[in-house]
C-alpha cells in the first residue's frame, strides 16, 4: 500500500462496462470524504476486458478483478474483510420506479451507491464528468468515422437501428468520401462497404475509434467509454425501456463532445432517426 494510505475503499460497480464509467465519478465523492484513501476498483471477471481503460486513473490505486464471473468470490470476500468501507458492487435499482424518467445515468449510479444526490450537486461539472486518462497511442486516421451498431451484442435490437438503417447510413457516409470503420461483437448481425474490425479486443477497438475523425454509437457501454474520453460522438437513443415517457436523453454519454438524437420508441426507434440528421450533425461536429 502507498505511505500514508491507511482508509481502504473497494469500489464502485463491477458488472458492466458502461456502469462502471458511469460510477467513475464516486471516486471524486470518496476522495472528499477521506483524502488520500486507497480505493481499489472492483471489476467483474465477465468484463476484464474493459481493465486496461482504468490504468493511470488518478484516484485508483489498484485494479482487481473477481475470481468469479460476477459477484464476490472468496478471495474479494477476503479483499472486503481487509478493506475499511465496501460498496455494493452489484447494486439493484430502486424498486418500484422508472428512474429513467427523472434521472440520468450518473445521478442513478449515486442512488444504486448509496450516496446523497446532495453529495453529487455538490461536486463541481468537471467532477462530475466521468473521464479515463489515455494512457496509449493511437494512430490518427482522416475521413474515417467509427460505428458501433448494435448495443447489447446484437441481442437487444430494440436499443439499436435495424441492420437495414446502418446499411443505409453506411452507403451514405461512404459516398460522402469518409472511411467507416465498424466495431463491436463478432456475433452481431453482418454488414458491408464498411471495414470491419470486430474481431479486434475491446482495447484495441476503442483505440481505433478514438483515431478516426468521430464515432457513432447507442445507448451501450462502448459508447459511454467514447464519452469519458471526450471524443466527437453522435448517440441514437430511444426510450426502450419499460414506461420511460420523460427525460429521453437520460442515457447519453457525459460528453461535451457528444450529439445525441432520439426517436420515441412507439415511433419507430433508432431506426426512425434521419439519417439526413445524423449527416447535417457530423458536419457540426468536424
Amino acid at each position: 500500500m502507498k505511505e500514508g494510505k491507511n482508509f481502504k475503499v473497494l469500489g464502485v460497480r463491477q458488472s458492466l462496462i458502461g456502469d462502471c464509467i458511469m460510477s467513475l465519478p464516486v471516486l471524486q465523492f470518496v476522495e472528499k470524504r477521506r483524502p488520500n484513501s486507497y480505493k481499489y476498483w472492483h471489476v467483474a471477471k465477465k468484463c476484464s476486458q474493459s481493465a486496461p481503460l482504468f490504468y493511470n486513473h488518478p484516484l485508483i490505486d489498484k485494479i482487481v478483478i473477481t475470481d468469479c464471473e460476477e459477484g464476490f468470490g472468496p478471495k474479494d470476500i477476503e479483499l472486503a474483510k481487509q478493506c475499511d468501507f465496501v460498496f455494493n458492487t452489484t447494486p439493484q435499482h430502486p424498486f418500484g420506479e422508472c428512474w429513467h424518467d427523472h434521472r440520468n445515468m450518473l445521478q442513478e449510479t449515486w442512488v444504486m451507491a448509496g450516496i446523497d444526490l446532495k453529495e453529487f450537486e455538490a461536486l463541481t461539472e468537471e467532477e462530475k464528468t466521468p473521464s479515463l486518462t489515455k494512457w496509449f497511442n493511437t494512430n490518427r486516421e482522416s475521413n474515417t468515422i467509427a460505428v458501433h451498431c448494435f448495443a447489447g451484442y446484437g441481442r437487444d435490437n430494440h436499443r439499436s437501428p435495424s441492420k437495414e438503417w446502418w446499411a443505409e447510413l453506411i452507403e451514405l457516409l461512404t459516398k460522402q468520401g469518409f472511411k467507416v470503420i465498424r466495431l463491436g461483437h463478432p456475433k452481431e448481425p453482418e454488414l458491408t462497404k464498411c471495414n470491419d474490425l470486430r474481431h479486434l479486443s475491446f482495447l484495441e477497438q476503442i483505440q481505433i475509434a478514438l483515431g478516426c475523425d468521430m464515432y457513432i454509437g447507442t445507448d451501450s457501454g462502448f459508447s459511454l467509454v467514447m464519452g469519458a474520453y471526450s471524443h466527437p460522438q453522435i448517440t441514437l437513443l430511444t426510450n426502450w425501456n419499460v414506461n420511460h415517457f420523460q427525460n429521453p436523453t437520460c442515457l447519453q454519454p457525459i460528453n461535451k463532445n457528444n450529439i445525441s438524437l432520439f426517436n420515441e420508441f412507439i415511433k419507430g426507434g433508432c431506426s426512425g432517426i434521419s439519417k439526413d440528421k445524423v449527416l447535417e450533425n457530423i458536419k457540426n461536429l468536424l
